[in-house]
């Protein structure tokens, strides 16, 4: 199994913002019972980021995967996703056993404030989650708006983060401080202003603020093609996600 306290640190983040969606997000249901927590968000139905769940303790085997399948069946979802760690085969036998697939296998990475190679950043610039939720959306290819408006719904408790480029916001960060980690989601860049720099930049500034508010450390989840970013601010990688999904009839 991964080393416990780091790879703890970046599922505790996981969790929260399955919480912060099932709360917030526009016709959302949040459920919590049998140690599992999921959001069901119909408004962006084929979504398996926003229609998901995750165990509360990262070590124990999900239950009842077929009753929850059909909460998010009579929620309005047409795809649910389930978290687990990638070492746990126990959890991935479940899953797939309920018939779900394999969609992803980020890393899980873990960054400690105190050991930042770096020490100067842009001034923050404050992104409204609303532009937050549009850059990612154009950043993924979506025309229409799929991951905006749940973005744009969280709490006033998650910072966003952005850089302009020519004149418009081209790249963009969120971060939610839960407990001495600071979680860090929905890393984006316009595609036209990509490879010069910019989540670099806005990643220094999110990182060297979460130390100043007392942050140990900073977690993320990261794909392949971010991965050498994020070793390069001092992202270690602690362990793997696997992320299966369902289609629902």
């Amino acid at each position: 199994m991964p080393d416990a306290t780091p790879f703890a640190r970046q599922w505790a983040g996981l969790v929260a913002q399955v919480r912060l969606l099932g709360t917030h997000a526009p016709r959302a249901t949040l459920i919590e019972e049998e140690g599992m927590v999921a959001a069901v968000v119909p408004t962006v139905p084929t979504s398996s980021l926003m229609n998901v769940a995750v165990a509360v303790d990262p070590t124990a085997a999900p239950r009842r995967l077929d009753q929850l399948a059909a909460r998010f069946t009579r929620g309005g979802a047409a795809k649910w996703g389930f978290w687990v760690d990638g070492e746990d085969e126990r959890a991935a036998a479940i899953a797939r056993r309920q018939g779900m697939v394999l969609d992803s296998r980020p890393a899980a990475m873990v960054a400690r404030l105190d050991e930042l190679q770096f020490e100067d950043a842009p001034a923050r610039t404050a992104a409204d989650l609303t532009t937050v939720g549009c850059v990612n959306d154009l950043a993924y290819g979506y025309a229409e708006p799929k991951l905006g408006p749940p973005i744009a719904a969280l709490p006033t408790s998650v910072l966003g983060y952005s850089v302009q480029y020519l004149g418009e916001t081209a790249s963009v960060a969120i971060a939610h401080d839960v407990g001495a980690d600071t979680a860090v989601w929905f890393v984006a860049t316009l595609p036209h202003a990509q490879r010069n720099g910019l989540a670099r930049l806005v990643l220094q500034r999110l990182l060297l603020d979460a130390r100043e508010r007392g942050q140990r450390t900073a977690s993320l989840q990261a794909s392949v093609a971010g991965r050498p970013l994020y070793e390069r601010l001092g992202f270690e990688t602690v362990g793997s996600l696997h992320l299966y999904e369902e289609q629902l009839a």
